[in-house]
């Protein structure tokens, strides 16, 4: 055939597949509905009934992109989603080019170690194609076991499309224990999907995003296949802020609608991988990416990381406090109550200090000890000061504790910089309620002294420390409060990735 009118009665399929699949790889018929169109005119009768499959398959894979492998026996859910089925050949399809619904859900995945490995393997040209294989092959076929399409996007990034929350975590999960030497989230021992490969590999971990579950939310699918959107977008920022918060070991990051979408569909059907695989998560509050605050979870998936559930009602707790900006108590004490428990709740450690010429070991017990000691004088002494000069060395100390929540820290610092400052300002109106008292509270004698106080700084420090001590604890607290009054519309406590 060199022409579609040469199409007769003794032409076969296999020459009518062949004139029309040059057309498409010619790029003249880049989708189902354009080649429908083309062959209007021919009869349908059987080998035009066979053809046509096969040269949606072609199609599909010049011109579908992300989404050239599925169809609707291998990945029913996802073609559901994404693709609108040909009335007359429901095996054929259309893709759905912008989706705003809200049964879509992205995973990006990172490896943390390809490019070590790759480094360190560069004349070894079998490992590289081991180790794509792994990622190409066997990690591909772990999602298409539960319904998620994957490919590799770059060297040691991968994204996950599926058409259930639980669906794209699954697989962040199976991927984040495959390239594990040990096992590591909660599940039975059924080793199937653990390659033998892996025993020659180094230890790789992964920071992984999941997003999707939101109404209006754009998905889109460009001309070539690729994907972007408010929900691709979403999930790779998720992605950096694992990475953000664990670069050493797997994290995985979810959005507040997957966590949503997760636990209703657990309640209509638990079974399958999470039947017998527990995970849980942690409310990591709201999050502000450029443009955009999103709430988030980190999911935890193995027994060692649920010890952070034994605080996580109290991190809430100081989300709550932030939110209505209880700066003149009620932050601090949330503060000081989660290190506490979180002191307490962590696995042993020990840090050493060197202080003047010696060195002193604190463990867990004394840092608990510390922050109680801290809130103490917050709350009953009334000394302001001291206090957040303490919270300053509870914040010190803890950026040397490997293991300490990188979350929880975040938070102590931006809440010890916003105390610094209301420090300062306390500061200044104590020395001037101490001016004003030190007339009317010493006596002829030592007020001369007083006002004569650069004659004698050390007599005039012991003065001032006497007015000082005169205060009552209302006194103190009323100075707290206008200080915190005077400097709260310059503070807030907002947690941050990525660029500004």
């Amino acid at each position: 055939m060199r022409r579609l009118s040469d199409y007769t009665s003794a032409t076969t399929a296999t020459e009518l597949y062949a004139f029309l699949a040059q057309a498409i790889v010619e790029d003249r018929l880049t989708t189902f509905s354009d080649l429908l169109e083309y062959v209007k005119d021919l009869p349908r009768d059987h080998r035009l009934d066979a053809v046509l499959p096969r040269l949606f398959k072609l199609i599909r894979k010049l011109n579908w992109g992300f989404f050239r492998d599925i169809d609707p026996a291998t990945f029913p859910k996802v073609w559901q989603e994404v693709v609108i089925p040909d009335r007359l050949y429901p095996q054929c399809g259309r893709l759905k080019r912008n989706l705003t619904i809200s049964n879509v859900f992205v995973g990006i995945v990172d490896l943390h170690g390809y490019t070590k490995f790759c480094e360190k393997n560069k004349n070894n040209l079998s490992m590289l194609q081991l180790l794509d294989d792994m990622i190409q092959v066997d990690v591909a076929n772990l999602a298409r076991q539960h319904n998620v399409v994957l490919q590799r996007r770059q060297g040691d990034e991968m994204v996950m499309v599926g058409a259930s929350a639980s669906d794209v975590l699954a697989v962040t999960l199976l991927v984040l224990d495959y390239f594990s030497k040990r096992r590591t989230i909660d599940m039975p021992s059924d080793t199937a999907h653990r390659s033998g490969y892996k025993i020659i590999l180094e230890e790789m971990h992964i920071s992984a995003g999941i997003a999707g579950g939101k109404k209006f939310t754009p998905f889109i699918i460009t001309r070539d296949g690729d994907l972007s959107g408010g929900v691709v977008n979403t999930a790779a920022r998720l992605q950096g802020r694992a990475n953000e918060l664990s670069s050493h070991r797997s994290m995985i990051i979810v959005s507040r609608t997957v966590y949503t979408s997760f636990v209703n569909e657990m309640k209509v059907n638990k079974r399958g991988f999470f039947a017998t695989t527990r995970v849980d998560f942690f409310d990591c509050g709201w999050i502000n990416f450029k443009g955009i605050s999103v709430a988030l979870h980190e999911v935890l998936y193995s027994k060692d990381q649920m010890y952070k559930l034994q605080y996580e009602a109290l991190m809430v707790d100081l989300y709550k406090e932030v939110e209505k900006g209880s700066w003149k108590g009620g932050i601090f004490e949330a503060l000081m109550t989660l290190l506490y428990r979180v002191y307490r709740s962590m696995d042993p450690f020990k840090i050493t200090l060197s202080r003047e010429g010696k060195n002193e070991v604190l463990k867990n017990e004394d840092m608990a000890h510390l922050v109680k000691m801290t809130l103490n004088r917050f709350k009953m002494e009334q000394d302001y000061e001291g206090a957040v000069e303490e919270l300053e060395k509870i914040v010190d100390y803890s950026r040397t504790i490997p293991s300490f929540d990188r979350l929880c820290l975040e938070y102590a610092e931006g809440i010890l910089e916003s105390y610094s400052w209301f420090r300062s300002l306390f500061k200044k109106r104590l020395e001037n309620r101490i001016d004003e008292r030190a007339p009317t509270f010493l006596s002829a004698q030592f007020k001369k002294l007083y006002e004569e106080g650069q004659k004698g700084e050390r007599v005039y420090k012991q003065l001032r420390k006497q007015v000082a001590q005169s205060l009552s604890p209302l006194d103190l607290s009323l100075l707290w409060s206008q200080s915190v009054d005077e400097g709260q519309g310059t503070v807030a406590v907002k947690i941050h990735s990525g660029k500004q």
